[in-house]
């Protein structure tokens, strides 16, 4: 069965992850760019981990009370009755849970991530086969043009201004991809007298 991806704000959300070695390390390296605060608990830590800024160690074996007000889990121990108990615990009180490579104990899976700025894309295979959606992670961050970031930012920031000056839906439709074919163009560059010219050039049209 495929699983739907939603995409949810977790910025300031509290999030547990369970295990302190090398797979626990990786996940928080996904999370931390989406400000979420994570808590780990673990009886050890890896270097990169004891050193890591922005997250908060509990130096112990987990305890059943460590998900309460966590808005999502990860299980990342190798041990399986630790990790069984994490997924029970989590799906009785329906908090989203993922066990790090044990697709039947979860009930959310880690996509591969392209992250450029605001423009985030995810891809999964349901715990089928990580390596597949590694693949095509590789090819779509090859794919995503240079200063995409900026684009997607300066596309927000001007959506308002469109909406207010070009009330005509078709007319904004234009605008936007002529904006958009300008910043492709110039990776993100446009000058605010470049975006008014565009705007301007739509509005005077009949």
């Amino acid at each position: 069965m495929s699983y739907f991806p939603f995409f949810m704000e977790i910025k300031d959300k509290q999030c547990l992850v369970v295990g302190g070695g090398k797979v626990a390390l990786r996940k928080i390296e996904k999370l931390l760019p989406f400000g979420v605060e994570i808590t780990v608990v673990s009886p050890a830590f890896c270097a990169e981990l004891e050193w890591m800024a922005g997250i908060l160690r509990i130096q112990r074996k987990f305890h059943p009370a460590d998900i309460e007000g966590k808005l999502f889990v990860i299980g990342a121990t190798d041990d399986e009755a630790v990790n069984e108990e994490i997924s029970i615990l989590c799906r009785e009180k329906n908090i989203p849970v993922n066990i790090v490579d044990d697709p039947k104990k979860c009930t959310f899976f880690f996509p591969a991530l392209v992250k450029q700025g605001e423009f985030v894309a995810g891809f999964s295979t349901g715990g089928g086969s990580p390596l597949a959606a590694q693949y095509i992670r590789k090819k779509v961050e090859e794919a995503v043009p240079n200063g995409f970031d900026r684009v997607v930012e300066m596309l927000s920031s001007v959506r308002e201004q469109v909406k207010t000056e070009i009330p005509d839906s078709r007319k904004r439709e234009r605008v936007f991809k002529e904006i958009f074919a300008l910043a492709l163009e110039k990776e993100g560059n446009l000058t605010e007298t470049e975006i008014n010219e565009i705007i301007r050039k739509e509005g005077e049209h009949a």
